[in-house]
């Protein structure tokens, strides 16, 4: 079946498509009409506004049809259906297109999800989700994200829109429903902690031993769970910053060099490097055990790119960015755990315009594993849990990645949020999202841009409690956490030359080294067992007998957690060894 509208004249050469997303509950919360395209029959459902809707059965993406848009004359030139739908609930709209070609002469084209919302009579345009570089190879891709309908909201009207006209594509399995919400997620998150982030831990005394006033005593000295911050490698190791350094060095476990390691810092003259404050800290840091990222090998923003480069042929950048990477790996390899490899690809394709590769990044990737299979290689980029512009377009890139063998290890969330309103369900709908990748997680850049402090601890304590409580979630770093190292100001967690915690800061600290670190004291010599659960990470044990250590032992928990058995010797109670098993 065929049904075409009449032309209707508008801006933008490019095309749009209705989309809607995939059940979250059920069949019967559906909002879409016809919304499997599995009726032939569009009429009362999909209208096309300046193109040609066909029931379509030889390629699906599940059931028996499809649909097939052609003959598209504008940017809005696709299938619309318009929704009622309650003010004050979150939605997610979901489906999935094909492309059937490309704009001759491109590599890729842009893919938009937008709603027009009719709010209090006008109507309130929101782009809801993006997917850039979208090559004709990779076939039926999931298009989705989620929106909020403000008070005054009667209705919504969703589409696809194509960047370039001339492409034609299939589309299948749309939805739109309501995100539920959840008023006990922190209860949940809670319970999530408990189940993984701790580790039982069994201390029993060796049989035939008694062992009156003797009682055992677990410190936590690191965390498994790693919890780190950006940093200035100019201020670290300078006196004039000793504060700053002995703050890093006292409360972080993790940390990235904020901009000494890219590019056209490091070789702002072509041939002419300097890693020397770079390496610097990267040695202070690493003698005083603190783990490292790297960031970032390359930005693909063309800002960000050294100026010698752009002129080049596609051939002779080729070979500059694989003498860049020999280059920084020679002088990192072994103390840099991460890399950061294409920055922000998604808001940024310098790379692939100028070597005329669409696949440049995997590239990256392979050069990089090829000189050390032992670096987590991320991707890292924004508007992923803030906003969900780029959240399925990330997960659908990792996905991308995974299938054409790219030796990608994490996903990395930059996570910097503008607003202390912060929806958890909406958070935590975007964090699985971008989990369906099967990738660990890691908020590599997190931020709370907000004046009053009292709100920002609150957001960062919701936004901390849902990541640590996140089965994907494997790490968090701070973008900058001092108002003398922040680049906007409204973003610090300590202030002044004492490096003083403001609301936002204690919060930070009395969850991450207070309420999810372990320090536990129990008595061994009633039962001659201790069962304790105890968050994951390096301790100290002491084992005492009426105040005075006679023992002190270090061990890890891991997610197998740790059996020990005491052996006590003589009348006065020696240690004389401790049995792991």
């Amino acid at each position: 079946m065929v049904f075409r509208k009449p032309n209707m004249k508008l801006p933008v050469p490019s095309v749009i498509v209705s989309i809607l997303l995939i059940s979250v509950t059920s069949v019967q919360n559906e909002l879409l009409q016809n919304s499997d395209f599995e009726s032939s029959s569009f009429h009362g459902n999909w209208f096309c506004k300046d193109c040609s809707i066909t029931s379509y059965t030889a390629d699906v993406y599940q059931g028996t049809r499809s649909v097939k848009v052609t003959h598209r004359s504008h940017s809005i030139s696709s299938p619309h259906q318009k929704v009622s739908i309650s003010p004050g609930q979150n939605y997610i709209v979901k489906a999935y297109f094909k492309l059937l070609n490309i704009h001759p002469g491109t590599m890729y084209t842009t893919v938009f999800l937008r709603v027009n919302l009719q709010t209090n009579g006008k109507t309130v345009y929101q782009k809801v989700a993006e997917q850039p570089m979208q090559q004709l190879k990779f076939g039926w891709t999931e298009m989705s994200g989620d929106f909020h309908a403000p008070n005054g909201t009667t209705s919504a009207t969703v589409f696809l829109e194509i960047v370039d006209v001339d492409i034609d594509f299939l589309m299948d399995s749309a939805s739109l429903q309501i995100l539920p919400h959840d008023p006990h997620w922190s209860s949940k998150a809670h319970h999530r902690i408990q189940t993984l982030r701790k580790a039982p831990v069994t201390v029993k005394l060796a049989p035939g031993q008694s062992a009156h006033g003797v009682y055992v005593e677990f410190m936590q000295q690191k965390s498994s769970f790693p919890f780190g911050t950006a940093v200035h490698a100019d201020h670290l190791g300078n006196p004039s910053y000793q504060a700053y350094t002995d703050f890093v060095l006292k409360n972080f476990e993790w940390a990235v060099i904020a901009n000494k390691l890219k590019w056209k810092g490091v070789e702002h003259i072509r041939g002419h490097t300097n890693y020397t404050l770079a390496l610097n800290a990267i040695q202070l840091l690493e003698s005083h055990g603190i783990n490292m990222r790297g960031h970032n090998m390359f930005w693909g923003k063309d800002k960000f790119v050294p100026s010698w480069i752009p002129a080049m042929s596609p051939s002779n950048i080729v070979h500059e960015m694989q003498a860049h990477v020999r280059d920084i790996m020679s002088h990192t390899q072994g103390k840099l755990l991460h890399w950061d490899v294409n920055n922000e690809n998604l808001h940024g394709d310098f790379f692939e315009r100028h070597t005329t590769d669409p696949d440049i990044t995997h590239k990256m990737f392979q050069w990089i594993h090829s000189i050390d299979p032992s670096i987590k290689l991320f991707l890292n980029d924004y508007s992923v849990l803030p906003v969900s512009t780029m959240t399925t377009a990330i997960k659908n890139q990792a996905q991308n990645f995974i299938k054409s063998q790219v030796p990608i290890g994490n996903i990395g969330l930059q996570s910097h949020f503008y607003t202390t309103d912060i929806d958890i369900d909406v958070l935590k709908y975007r964090l699985d999202k971008v989990a369906e990748a099967g990738l660990k997680i890691w908020a590599t850049e997190l931020t709370v841009d907000a004046a009053d402090e009292h709100k920002k601890a609150a957001a960062l304590e919701n936004l901390l409690t849902m990541f640590f409580s996140h089965p994907a979630v494997e790490g968090v770093i701070l973008w900058h956490f001092w108002d003398g190292s922040n680049w906007h100001q409204n973003e610090a967690l300590f202030n002044g030359p004492g490096i003083t915690p403001n609301a936002a800061g204690q919060k930070y600290l009395d969850l991450v080294q207070g309420s999810w670190r372990s320090h536990i004291k129990r008595r061994l010599d009633q039962d001659h067992l201790v069962n304790v659960t105890m968050f994951k990470g390096d301790y100290v044990m002491h084992v005492r007998q009426n105040g005075h250590v006679i023992h002190q032992e270090n061990f890890t928990v891991d997610s197998s957690g740790k059996d020990l058995t005491v052996h006590l010797t003589g009348d006065h109670h020696h240690v004389s060894h401790i049995v792991f098993g």
